[in-house]
């Protein structure tokens, strides 16, 4: 498909946002959760899965751009207005391509978005993706958002891709997410269940949470609930829904009163 035509897709709003909980461990609970762009509508009323055009986005610096500008608005106003239905204040967490985050006006239209929503700063997270580099501006603007506004920050897919371990000593992240490869290889191979033991005490070690992607089986739920992991995700948990399907599993699972 021609750029042009996914940028006539974005702009158009054709991109559909799910969301999926993170549930936390040991208080039975959801007041976390990620949203994706999942779906895009075609003109014919029929949708189709978005990945194939995110990765495509993901490898255009113009796409790039265009597409976090509008998810980034799109998120925060859905998640503004998931809070005032369901009565609670559940975190939102938006994986963040690097490129945009490097941007010079990065950090003021996060704070626009966030006041034009009424939304706390505190009850916006950030998954910086392992799809592209960061740059130093990049690192600058987290810093900035997470240190003076207390927006959360996670490095997202960890153990894959540019998610590497340099970053956590630039970029003050409030924790790490596990790629979902862990997940299915836990608990029956020895040798993955020693690698997430380990990287769990490194995350202890230097106060970072984690958070454990792509439970499936009520085993791998135990595991990670048993290692003191912080949260999980996944479709035991609960699969990616649509906004109206979310709003009902948060008022269902959300602690309303507890910060996220």
């Amino acid at each position: 498909m021609k750029h042009s035509a996914i940028a006539d897709l974005i702009l158009n709003n054709a991109f559909e946002l799910y969301g999926q909980p993170k549930w936390t461990f040991g208080k039975n609970t959801c007041n976390t959760y990620e949203v994706f762009a999942e779906k895009i509508r075609l003109q014919d009323g029929q949708s189709i899965s978005a990945q194939p055009f995110i990765e495509l986005i993901e490898g255009d610096e113009n796409l790039t751009l265009l597409f976090s500008n509008w998810f980034v608005k799109a998120a925060v106003a859905s998640a503004a207005e998931l809070n005032t239905k369901t009565q609670s204040h559940v975190t939102l967490s938006i994986n963040l391509l690097p490129l945009y985050a490097g941007q010079e006006n990065f950090v003021q239209d996060v704070l626009t978005v966030l006041e034009a929503n009424g939304m706390p700063p505190q009850k916006l997270q950030f998954e910086l993706s392992e799809a592209q580099n960061l740059n130093a501006n990049g690192i600058e603007n987290l810093n900035r958002l997470h240190d003076e506004y207390g927006v959360g920050l996670y490095l997202a897919n960890f153990g894959k891709g540019h998610a590497n371990i340099d970053l956590l000593t630039e970029v003050h992240f409030d924790g790490i997410e596990l790629d979902r490869s862990y997940a299915a290889r836990v608990p029956e191979h020895e040798q993955a269940c020693r690698l997430v033991v380990a990287i769990q005490h490194m995350a202890h070690t230097l106060d970072l949470k984690v958070c454990a992607k792509g439970i499936e089986t009520q085993d791998q739920f135990e595991f990670f609930e048993e290692l003191d992991c912080f949260k999980g995700q996944g479709y035991l948990i609960g699969e990616p829904m649509n906004m109206e399907n979310l709003t009902e599993y948060v008022y269902a699972h959300a602690l309303h009163a507890e910060k996220g």
